[in-house]
């Protein structure tokens, strides 16, 4: 493998474009609607901003998934509460929302809140 990247990107963005982005990237495992990733990017940047008071993960958890977060999600996404309904049904059906929780897969992990590193490595099977 080689150590240098080949090429870099670097993109100002704000952090809802940011989870936008990482959805958007994330779409060939999720096979999301555009509200369906309206409302999980706002579960996303919801749970990042509460990661920084919070340290522990499942209270963390337990907080993102609360009746109040839902509410202000659902207000964000301007959606009704049936709809929403709706939603969180097919986020738990994709595999977004696991055991009542966003599945850790989803969960970019941002160590460094001036910016985030990804690094893509393809292998080309030789066709």
């Amino acid at each position: 493998m080689n150590q240098k990247p080949n090429n870099v990107v670097a993109l100002n963005i704000t952090l809802t474009d940011f989870f936008r982005y990482w959805f958007e990237f994330l779409a060939p495992f999720h096979h999301l609607t555009k509200r369906q990733t309206d409302v999980i990017v706002s579960f996303v940047k919801l749970r990042y901003e509460l990661s920084k008071v919070i340290t522990d993960e499942k209270l963390l958890d337990d907080n993102v998934m609360s009746e109040n977060s839902k509410r202000k999600v659902r207000e964000e996404c301007n959606i009704s509460l049936p709809h929403f309904q709706v939603i969180m049904g097919e986020l738990r059906k994709n595999k977004v929302i696991v055991d009542g929780k966003i599945n850790p897969r989803y969960i970019p992990r941002i160590t460094n809140e001036e910016d985030f590193k990804l690094l893509l490595y393809f292998q080309f099977d030789g066709k």
